[in-house]
């Protein structure tokens, strides 16, 4: 395979930055509990880069684990007590941007378990830009509750009638925040991994030129970084993904391991789902959709749905269980999704014209309907 310059140069750099750390290449958690974990004394630990997963025996309140490092990553915690307990767990994360000694407190309370760090560069970081977004979504939900009542919160969850209007002042006040505070951390701290985490993990709420801007600021060592590397191609991908542009063709395989190309519904609509099985939302549009589909498949019309499932048994076993009539693809290392089309939750929608060009995304509610209704009766 022929390499592009611009990927030497990720390679040079990911070696310029990764060989510093070739005195030291260990991570130890020095771990401590602070709370009554009811019994439930174990900790768990795992990473998607390295894939990884440890899980820990908490004994006499402290838990400690020496692993390799390679690059730095993001360490997600979780404890048994919140599973045993509350019923549920929200794994939290901790950044390891070098090699070293990092000190964990879990600190256990009514409403669970809260993971942070006495110490490490970027997780400081990260740890005060988190508190800032917090303040800032407080701050956020009180202007809400001003112009639309104290009870608008829990319309939002669910527990109401929806409210479309309040739903997209809430998210243009909070992408105004986002935006806002992740410009003043990676601007202040582009030599830190934490800004190439804020940056991926917030780039939804930034339009194109704010990203790409962002992106240019960040260090020459943090660039070579797989997060930054992910925004770099969220960049190229929304550039790709907008109304009007043609999609590169693209291959997968079905579950015949037989391939599905993007240039097979050439003369066609085409709606395109990217789900996984995971996704309750994905799977809780399907009985619509096969309604839908129904309707207007006499009436040159296809559906594709790719899932993005790692796991190729668990999508097998979704399929097969939700049963829908249409073409299934698998994206298990979401190239399709995420260089192409710029998926960044699920499901998303592209709805592609006979001509193979993007007519519309990010269908929800009625707003599908509607457009189908448009072009097909």
């Amino acid at each position: 395979m022929k390499l592009s310059t611009s990927t030497r140069i990720i390679l040079l750099l990911t070696g310029l930055y990764t060989s510093s750390y070739a005195q030291q290449k260990t991570v130890i958690i020095k771990g401590t509990v602070v709370g009554d974990t009811k019994g439930y004394n174990r900790i768990d630990m795992y990473s998607r880069n390295p894939d990884r997963y440890d899980s820990l025996s908490v004994v006499n309140k402290t838990f400690t684990l020496e692993l390799p490092f390679e690059a730095p990553y993001r360490q997600m915690f979780s404890s048994l007590h919140d599973s045993k307990v509350l019923g549920g767990y929200a794994p939290q994360g901790i950044l390891i941007d070098k090699p070293g000694t990092y000190q964990i407190i879990a600190k256990i309370d009514s409403t669970g378990t809260k993971f942070s760090a006495r110490n490490g560069d970027a997780q400081q970081v990260y740890a005060a830009f988190s508190a800032d977004m917090d303040k800032a979504w407080k701050t956020n939900e009180k202007t809400l509750q001003q112009k639309y009542g104290k009870d608008i919160l829990k319309q939002l969850n669910g527990k109401g009638e929806p409210n479309a209007a309040a739903a997209a002042d809430l998210e243009t006040l909070e992408n105004a925040s986002a935006k806002k505070l992740v410009t003043q951390y990676v601007s202040k701290n582009p030599g830190s991994y934490a800004a190439a985490v804020i940056l991926q993990r917030n780039s939804r709420a930034l339009d194109n030129t704010t990203l790409a801007t962002l992106y240019q600021r960040l260090s020459p060592a943090i660039k070579s970084l797989r997060e930054a590397a992910a925004v770099a191609t969220e960049i190229s991908a929304r550039k790709l993904s907008v109304d009007g542009a043609t999609p590169a063709d693209f291959t997968l395989k079905n579950a015949a391991d037989q391939s599905i190309r993007l240039s097979d519904y050439k003369g066609k609509y085409l709606l395109i789902d990217f789900w996984a099985s995971w996704c309750g939302p994905c799977r809780a549009s399907f009985p619509h959709m096969r309604e839908l589909y129904n309707q207007y498949k006499g009436k040159n019309f296809e559906i594709l749905s790719i899932s993005t499932d790692r796991d190729k048994a668990a999508w097998l076993k979704a399929m097969k269980e939700d049963n829908n009539p249409w073409a299934q693809a698998h994206d298990p290392k979401s190239e399709v999704a995420k260089d192409l089309f710029n998926v960044q939750v699920l499901p998303t929608l592209y709805l592609i014209s006979p001509e193979g060009k993007i007519i519309a995304q990010k269908l929800e509610g009625t707003a599908l309907d509607k457009k189908l209704q448009e072009l097909l009766q």
